[in-house]
């Protein structure tokens, strides 16, 4: 009886070391795969892309890695989804300017990314994705739901970014380098003479605050946003800035009247309908707590009741911590001891212990310190019968 041939993969290229080894690995495995590559950058912004996006495809790295896939023998589809790029990345990277706060453009750009993945697997009638992600996706029964690990590099660990993808395509992901760590990967792409084009930028150093960039934001944001204004210090101006687009959220800025050895002042905040910039000490995003908002919760996560997670911070060094869940996908958290930076915006992920192959318990961004709630309160701004209105609520909540 003849064996029914099972049906070819689809492998993400983003034109990087990683992903092409990730399909090297999958093709001496003899399975059958189809190459996707997502060129995203608009038109217009098409000869500066390569030093303001990391995941810029120009013509001439299209043409490298087409030239690789076919001495893999591997077919290799270009998707161009500009429009979907500019309204899922770059409009959301624009308000953030506009309100000076921190941009979300690499989340938002991978989750369009595993998105458009997905409805090609469908198109082209494969039966999973291959990406070269390192973390590690656990399935203890096949109708179980997927959970998230970090993989054996916790310097590249990727477990936070897919833990706000849909289960039904966490489903069907495999992730061949979730055993390896990076320094293995460059052997494997040495030892069989893969050699990708070299980035200028990295996975989120999207968009650096740098001239180019800002006249590219000036261009798009609408003239009256764009006006200069006060920075401010208690309530006191110490300085003028040239519009939010020019400038960072939780960047550092020295004030020119500055006395000697004086330290730079932090951008902490802006009061964006009165172009107003606020600027506070370099401990600002210190605390031995913060909120979250937006969370996604791991597979098993289930009530609302409070657990002890761990923090996997920078070198190898982990912080426990108190998880709080709240309703709307909230949650607080408190440092067991010590005080670690919370910069509003920045996503942070719990996991349920230290180390490589650690279950990934939530993720979420960080709404502020906790000491930016002293009163157990936050204000939200809410649409009201007489339109946008401010409302006081509770961490859990509560109007």
């Amino acid at each position: 009886m003849e064996k029914t041939r099972k049906k070819p993969l689809l492998v993400g290229l983003s034109g990087g070391l990683d992903s092409l080894v990730a399909a090297y690995l999958m093709k001496i495995q003899k399975i059958d795969l189809y190459g996707v590559m997502i060129a995203n950058t608009p038109e217009s912004m098409q000869e500066t892309g390569e030093s303001i996006f990391a995941c810029h495809q120009s013509e001439a790295r299209i043409d490298r890695v087409k030239a690789i896939c076919e001495h893999l023998q591997i077919p290799l589809t270009v998707v161009r989804a500009r429009e979907q790029f500019q309204d899922r990345v770059i409009d959301g990277w624009l308000n953030a300017k506009v309100e000076l706060t921190k941009p979300r453009s690499c989340f938002d750009c991978h989750r369009l990314r595993m998105d458009i993945l997905f409805q090609k697997m469908q198109e082209l009638g494969c039966d999973g994705i291959v990406t070269g992600h390192y973390a590690k996706l656990i399935r203890p029964t096949p109708e179980s739901k997927v959970s998230v690990h970090t993989s054996n590099d916790l310097a590249f660990d990727q477990s936070s970014l897919l833990m706000s993808i849909d289960q039904s395509i966490l489903n069907k992901l495999t992730l061949p380098l979730s055993d390896l760590q990076k320094k293995e990967v460059k052997k494997i792409a040495e030892s069989f003479e893969i050699h990708p084009p070299e980035r200028i930028l990295s996975f989120g150093k999207c968009l650096p605050v740098t001239p180019e960039v800002t006249q590219m934001a000036s261009k798009l944001i609408a003239n009256s946003l764009l006006g200069e204004g006060d920075m401010t210090v208690s309530d006191q101006m110490v300085a003028r800035h040239q519009g939010f687009h020019s400038l960072e959220f939780g960047a550092d800025f020295l004030p020119p009247q500055a006395r000697s050895g004086e330290l730079p002042k932090k951008i902490i905040g802006s009061v964006w309908n009165d172009n107003k910039v606020i600027l506070g000490p370099q401990d600002a995003f210190q605390d031995k707590g913060a909120f979250l908002i937006l969370c996604h919760w791991g597979s098993d996560m289930e009530g609302m009741k409070s657990f002890k997670g761990f923090i996997h911070g920078a070198e190898g060094t982990s912080f426990e911590v108190l998880v709080s869940p709240k309703r709307m996908r909230a949650a607080a958290l408190e440092l067991s001891e010590g005080e670690l930076r919370f910069t509003p915006g920045e996503i942070i992920s719990v996991f349920n212990r230290k180390g490589k192959n650690a279950k990934l318990l939530v993720t979420g961004f960080i709404q502020g310190p906790a000491k930016y709630y002293p009163d157990n309160t936050l204000s939200l701004e809410v649409r009201g019968e007489r339109g946008p209105e401010v409302a006081v609520v509770d961490k859990d909540f509560n109007f």
